[in-house]
């Protein structure tokens, strides 16, 4: 099977980023959810979690082709904020503040407005011009700037007649700057004249200033909603790409300008540790979203695709993964056909050696695009050594190449001398894979750097050691590919990675982790990350 040359063509060309496959019902026919979906399927203002190549993208894409297919009144955005500015004005930190932030939030209207237009035309309402109208109203208010008039020079002349052929004139003249300064004369002289004089003069500055009025936003956008009978629903991808100090500003301004709405919703997936929902500022409101009240911050991807916690479903689940994202790039029912396949344990009994196939799901550490790459280049590495099956070798030289060339080139020096200090103490010293850090630590920005760089993953949050009463321990593993990187060298570990553990006959072990040994001992603390 692995010669067979339309199923090569398949492998390479599989896409390997969601945002790449410009084909929605692709997308929609390779998605297999894991428990995700339907907690989105909602109503409510939510974020969620997963770190790169989780798979939040397909989620959004999926939700949004769902959303819309459920309901023709539903007007579904999606904004990959990669993508946002328009102008480079949110980039430039030498620009105030709020002009960054504007800019940023008025190409996320132009979305908003652009979709709901289509949205109008494509499904008419019975108000279907007051609903143009609106939305005419809705783009004036969001892009034409506020014209401001400030009076900047006044000048008055008066002549009044004294008596006989005498008369005084006065003449009094002031200017107004931008600066507070006021310029005044006052002369006097006597002229033959019997008439009354009266005139006055005026200059003005017109400045004009991007703003954004938010209930005259407010009103426009629900009027254009009311009107064409459409409910918003606002999908961001990708938030943790703005820059930090800007994203607690975007967030109140969604706060003001979409959460108020009635008819619209909005779903965000970022990073969470590269998310910057909310400030405080000092002796002022709180600046953005407050997690909790005004959104919900619900799931993390992460959690779903823990191998050693559900090793049969999440095994289940790649193999489908696996099976739908070869059949969208095959002729029609092929496998089936050719081969008799129906089901993903179908496609990896024939695909894989025994049990090689969880080894590539143990390999993937969660992550499905390192699941979709770590796979390729097995099945290459498998076809170019002639055979008809992937056997254990491929997985373990291509979780190797990946680690190598991918995940290990993201760290710097400091990374990678922590990297190496983790590996050596827990590998090396402990013959384990798995350790705990104290909760308290897992903001450090090296354990997240190294956690969004997928060469630790997070196993479980909060356990408790029942030695050490009210001390509570994140637990975490060494990516797969540290450990590969050391077999056939002086310091492979002598333990063998595919076991499985078996918690129900030794208690000591927190459940179920890929090596045979406890970890519980296995506590790592502030001086390995400096």
């Amino acid at each position: 099977m692995i010669q067979d040359e339309l199923l090569v063509k398949a492998v390479s060309r599989v896409k390997q980023r969601s945002e790449k496959q410009d084909d929605l019902q692709k997308l929609v026919g390779t998605f297999v959810d894991v428990g995700i979906l339907p907690q989105l399927d909602n109503r409510n203002a939510q974020i969620f979690y997963g770190r790169r190549g989780t798979g939040k993208t397909h989620v959004l894409r999926v939700l949004g082709s769902r959303l819309a297919q459920e309901d023709s009144h539903n007007t579904v955005v999606y904004i990959d904020a990669r993508t946002l500015g328009s102008t480079e004005q949110f980039t430039d930190e030498a620009l105030p503040i709020g002009r960054r932030c504007l800019a940023l939030f008025q190409d996320i209207l132009v979305e908003i407005f652009n979709a709901l237009l289509e949205h109008i035309v494509e499904h008419p309402s019975a108000k279907q011009e007051q609903a143009l109208n609106a939305a005419d109203d809705l783009s004036r208010i969001m892009l034409e700037p506020i014209k401001e008039y400030r009076e900047e020079r006044l000048t008055a002349r008066s002549t009044e007649k004294v008596g006989g052929t005498s008369s005084r004139t006065a003449t009094v003249s002031a200017s107004v700057d931008t600066v507070p300064r006021v310029n005044a004369a006052l002369g006097e002289r006597h002229v033959l004249e019997e008439q009354q004089v009266q005139s006055m003069s005026a200059s003005y500055k017109v400045s004009t200033d991007d703003k954004v009025i938010f209930p005259a936003l407010h009103a426009a956008l629900s009027s254009a909603l009311n009107l064409s009978e459409s409910y918003l629903y606002i999908l961001i991808d990708e938030w943790s790409s703005l820059p930090a100090d800007i994203q607690p500003y975007l967030a109140e301004f969604l706060k003001r300008g979409v959460l108020p709405l009635q008819r619209a919703t909005l779903k965000i997936g970022s990073l969470e540790y590269r998310s910057r929902f909310e400030m405080n500022r000092e002796g002022a409101r709180l600046v953005g979203f407050e997690v909790g009240a005004d959104i919900a911050a619900t799931q993390d991807l992460d959690d779903y695709y823990v191998f050693d916690r559900n090793p049969e479903k999440i095994t289940a689940a790649y193999a489908d993964m696996l099976l739908r994202h070869l059949s969208s790039e095959l002729p029609e029912n092929y496998v089936l056909q050719k081969y008799g396949i129906e089901r993903g344990s179908d496609l990896t009994s024939r695909l894989f050696t025994a049990r090689t196939f969880q080894e590539l799901a143990r390999a993937s550490e969660g992550v499905v695009r390192d699941l979709i790459n770590i796979f390729t280049i097995a099945y290459f590495n498998a076809h170019r050594r002639g055979r008809e099956d992937i056997d254990r070798k491929a997985i373990l030289e291509a979780a190797r190449h990946w680690f190598e060339q991918d995940k290990e080139r993201q760290l710097d020096e400091h990374l990678e001398r922590v990297l190496r200090r983790i590996v050596d103490e827990v590998i090396g010293n402990k013959r384990a894979r798995s350790f705990l850090l104290p909760r308290e630590l897992e903001r450090d920005p090296t354990i997240q750097r190294l956690f969004d760089a997928r060469v630790l993953h997070q196993m479980q949050r909060g356990y408790a050691d029942k030695d050490k009463p009210g001390v509570r321990y994140n637990i975490y593993t060494l990516d797969y590919g540290t450990y590969v990187t050391l077999l056939g060298t002086s310091k492979e570990p002598q333990m063998e990675l595919a076991a499985e553990d078996d918690a129900a006959n030794n208690p000591e072990l927190v459940v179920p982790f890929d090596d045979k040994r406890s970890i519980r001992r296995i506590v790592l603390n502030a001086d390995v990350l400096s």
